[in-house]
């Protein structure tokens, strides 16, 4: 795909969007279902109260590590299709 320049907003095109709202909102919607499946949340929902940033900070470090260990266990062993 070229790359055009343009002095000024006058020489450029009009957007060509012409998608419409709901169009848009599944999109959306469909693109947050698939992030979800490829990386579910790894923290429970709702609100959690820590006494000091340092404990959220510790709580936090451990959710990534638990993570990180769970995504490279999947990508191991991969998933035998039948």
């Amino acid at each position: 795909m070229p790359v055009t320049k343009y002095r000024s907003i006058e020489e450029m095109p009009p957007p060509s969007l012409t998608r419409s709202t709901a169009d848009i909102a599944s999109r959306i919607r469909a693109t947050w279902n698939r992030a979800f499946l490829l990386c579910p949340p790894s923290f429970a929902r709702g609100v959690t109260r820590f006494r000091s940033i340092v404990e959220a900070n510790e709580r936090r470090k451990l959710e990534t590590a638990r993570r990180a260990i769970r995504r490279r266990s999947a990508r191991a062993s991969p998933k035998k299709s039948t």
